[in-house]
């Protein structure tokens, strides 16, 4: 019978974290949230174009109605 050794490889792999956590200034917020109430429907075409979740904006529209962002003069429904 043969004697074959197995010898295991271990391949080290370096990741680089590019990381996807992005900071929005409360002014990018407020012009994010006002370019979704621009239009019927327009609410899925912005976080796609931002590349955001649906329930983060809808958290920054409630931050808006109640007041609680900065740049957030006119609060919408």
């Amino acid at each position: 019978m043969a004697d074959h050794s197995i010898m295991s490889q271990v391949e080290v792999l370096s990741v680089m974290d590019t990381g996807r956590r992005r900071r929005w200034t409360e002014e990018e917020k407020f012009r994010i949230i006002e370019e979704s109430y621009a239009a019927r429907r327009r609410a899925a075409a912005t976080v796609r174009h931002y590349e955001i979740s649906r329930s983060l904006l809808t958290g920054w529209r409630r931050e808006a109605r109640e007041g609680l962002l900065a740049a957030a003069d006119s609060p919408r429904n």
